[in-house]
């Protein structure tokens, strides 16, 4: 293997690594039980939990939060 080659699998090893962290960043906190939506407070799934790291808001509370941040609606 060549020099070359070498490089290219280092560029194409950093390159995915940068993918996965742009598609989803490391927490910077752990995963809340329960959702900090305002007046919300329900359990949130050990699912969403493990498959979201960092979660703070059940799936209803996130999609709200979305749609509002994007003004597709109003509070």
């Amino acid at each position: 293997m060549g020099d070359e080659d070498r490089a290219q699998e280092v560029e194409l090893r950093e390159y995915k690594h940068t993918q996965a962290r742009a598609i989803l960043p490391p927490p910077t906190r752990p995963s809340a039980k329960w959702c900090a939506g305002a007046g919300c407070g329900e359990r949130i799934l050990d699912a969403r939990r493990n498959a979201v790291p960092g979660v703070q808001f059940c799936a209803e509370c996130q999609k709200f939060n979305e749609r509002y941040l994007k003004g597709w609606i109003k509070k």
